[in-house]
């Protein structure tokens, strides 16, 4: 698995901002604030909690653990999701 973030289409990126809304805080059984977006992510039906052995994550599910590998937190991913759909909609 690399650590590059897959692309996403703005309709992907729509939905993991929605994912990282502060108000899900809670939602997710980890320690990780990340795990609020995930089991968010899972209970639209868009991604699993866990990928087959072997298998890379779904393209949401690789942007949360990319982003929290890399020390990142639930406000910064979701201001960088914010910054890249105002780019978009330039």
């Amino acid at each position: 698995m690399s650590d590059s973030l897959p692309r996403l289409s703005t309709a992907e990126l729509e939905t993991l901002l929605a994912a990282l809304d502060p108000l899900l805080d809670g939602f997710g059984d980890g320690a990780s604030c990340l795990d609020d977006a995930r089991a968010f992510l899972h209970r639209l039906g868009e991604q699993p909690l866990a990928s087959a052995a072997g298998s890379d994550p779904p393209a949401m599910i690789r942007w949360l653990d990319v982003w929290r590998d890399a020390g990142g937190n639930r406000s910064t991913l979701r201001l960088m999701v914010a910054m890249l759909l105002e780019e978009r909609r330039r």
